[in-house]
């Protein structure tokens, strides 16, 4: 049977067993200087270019569409960004005599003459004033802007998301539309700005 008194007193003389080593068989000095080690490693790599693995880095694939997405009249659709010259506050317009029915006028954009055309007449939706921005494309007889309600956000898509055959309001021009696709649980349709604009 152990005494635990007179355990205890021998501790107290110094007389006791040593102190067992921390977990792993490491002394404290030992661990001390491995620390110290990793210490001097860190001074070494500071400042040195880190290589960023390949798979961190998103690249695009051929098939994706990049699409700049906007609204009107509570609809959301989509363009392709590559026809995209800016996104502009809306202007004063000019009237032009003897001009088709679809056109709005014409606005001055730094110097460039822009040709507004009524795309809410050609989607069907009714016309309410000008909406809040308007976003201007290339065209080949020069740069053509309609107004919109908001301009949202770029976005990527696959083009197999696309559906082909778009289910949309009986209201709507049909043939100035590509096809739908679903993007942050919202149906988008993509415009086909060729029809639109002709």
């Amino acid at each position: 049977m152990v005494n635990l008194v007179k355990a205890r007193q021998k501790a107290k003389k110094g007389g006791g067993p040593p102190a067992p080593p921390p977990k792993g068989g490491t002394s404290p000095q030992a661990a001390k200087g491995s620390a110290a080690e990793r210490l001097e490693r860190f001074k070494e790599e500071a400042g040195q270019k880190r290589m960023v693995a390949p798979a961190t880095i998103e690249q695009s694939h051929p098939d994706d569409l990049e699409l700049l997405t906007f609204e009107i009249d509570r609809e959301r659709y989509a363009i392709e960004v590559e026809r995209v010259m800016e996104v502009a506050t809306p202007r004063p317009l000019t009237t032009v005599p003897n001009a088709d029915p679809f056109i709005l006028g014409v606005m001055s954009l730094r110097g460039v003459v822009v040709t507004m055309t009524d795309v809410r007449q050609r989607l069907r939706h009714p016309r309410n004033g000008i909406g809040q921005q308007v976003i201007v494309v290339t065209a080949p007889g020069g740069p053509i802007g309609f107004d919109v309600d908001h301009v949202l956000r770029p976005v990527k898509i696959g083009r197999d998301a696309i559906e082909p055959h778009p289910v949309v309001h009986a209201s709507e021009e049909r043939s100035s539309i590509r096809g739908v696709f679903r993007h942050a649980n919202a149906l988008t349709i993509l415009l086909d700005l060729e029809k639109l604009l002709s």
